[in-house]
């Protein structure tokens, strides 16, 4: 699993309070074409949204959820705020954390607290996560100010928690959750 690079989009928003960005349809996805363009320009996989109010707080990427595993044992995603997508995956990560030693933490995650946490260390491991990808751990973030190199990545709990999951969905760990449905 390859680490990927992340474009932090400063002039473009996925999704605006009151709109559809916590719904799965197609014109979520259509706001992130144009940004998702300058990321593959500036050598990123994927972009990095923020708030559309005040451009300080993390949302999500174009078609992911984020998470941050910090120093401490916390595992941190941004809170659902009606502008992000709900999705079964960071679900599932927020209920496999503990299993694994962490502390999920659901709450609003500046972009000062990531550049911040990932310079000093306390921020040790980042990743995304949706349904085709599962979790895809984030080597690094860059934008017109920045070049944040997310240390030692693919991290441990990052790694732990793809292959926790994956094991659910392919039979080869026992469902704990009640996740899975046999389909006849």
């Amino acid at each position: 699993m390859q680490p990927v690079d992340i474009w932090i989009s400063t002039d473009f928003t996925r999704a605006a309070p009151g709109g559809t960005g916590a719904a799965k349809c197609g014109g979520n996805y259509a706001a992130s074409l144009l940004p998702q363009q300058q990321a593959y320009e500036q050598g990123c996989s994927q972009v990095l949204f923020l708030d559309g109010r005040e451009q300080r707080w993390i949302e999500e990427l174009g078609g992911m959820n984020m998470f941050v595993v910090t120093s401490d044992g916390r595992l941190v995603t941004p809170e659902l705020s009606g502008s992000i997508l709900e999705g079964v995956t960071r679900d599932s990560i927020l209920q496999v954390a503990r299993e694994l030693g962490l502390e999920p933490e659901e709450r609003r995650l500046s972009i000062d607290e990531l550049r911040e946490g990932v310079s000093s260390g306390r921020i040790t491991e980042v990743f995304a996560c949706g349904t085709a990808a599962v979790v895809t751990p984030i080597n690094r973030f860059r934008s017109v100010t920045d070049d944040l190199q997310v240390p030692g990545a693919p991290g441990r709990y990052t790694m732990e928690i793809r292959q926790q999951l994956l094991d659910i969905q392919s039979g080869r760990r026992a469902d704990s959750h009640g996740w899975m449905r046999r389909v006849l």
